[in-house]
């Protein structure tokens, strides 16, 4: 039985939310998509946007990232509030706020869903979702350049690291349990 949330780090594209809600659904625990969530934390508290939940993309390149992170920090305090169980695919750029960090170390398990820079490219493009470059440049070439930023942040909060290599879904969420679990 998990005595706290299991946060799923790692870059875009990386899985976190398609292994998040399977690996959810096979611990019989809650899930939640922390871009989900913050897009809905900025619609309940920006009435000029009449409600509306923006995609977190779209959150980003509006607001800025500073601003954005400031909402997404927000938004995982909010999630973690309970402490209870539950499986919480983070933003891949959360961890580049130390309140995030923090948090991460003191209320979570994090599993660090690591993947090969090609694969992650071979990703993003395949994925529809609107991913603004965080550089200025095409978000695809700023892969290596943001992993290299990210990857000691990652290792720093990290509990566990899952290598996703070409392992399908179900054998994903398999090891996944058994990292979280093995005690």
């Amino acid at each position: 039985m998990l005595d706290r949330p299991v946060c799923l780090i790692g870059l875009r594209c990386s899985g976190k939310s398609t292994l998040g809600l399977r690996l959810a659904a096979a611990l019989g625990i809650p899930f939640h998509d922390l871009d989900h969530e913050l897009a809905l934390d900025w619609a309940r508290e920006s009435p000029h946007d009449q409600g509306e939940a923006s995609p977190a993309g779209e959150l980003l390149a509006r607001l800025g990232e500073p601003a954005f992170r400031a909402l997404e920090a927000q938004s995982l305090t909010r999630l973690l509030s309970g402490r209870e169980p539950a499986v919480i695919a983070t933003g891949a750029g959360c961890i580049e706020t130390s309140a995030v960090r923090e948090l991460l170390l003191r209320d979570t398990q994090t599993l660090w869903l690591r993947v090969a820079l090609p694969e992650l490219a071979r990703r993003m493009r395949a994925d529809p979702t609107p991913r603004p470059a965080l550089l200025g440049g095409d978000p695809i070439e700023e892969i290596p350049i943001i992993a290299a930023r990210r990857e000691p942040l990652y290792r720093e909060v990290a509990t566990f690291v899952l290598d996703c290599g070409s392992d399908p879904l179900d054998r994903l969420v398999e090891r996944s349990k058994a990292l979280l679990f093995r005690n």
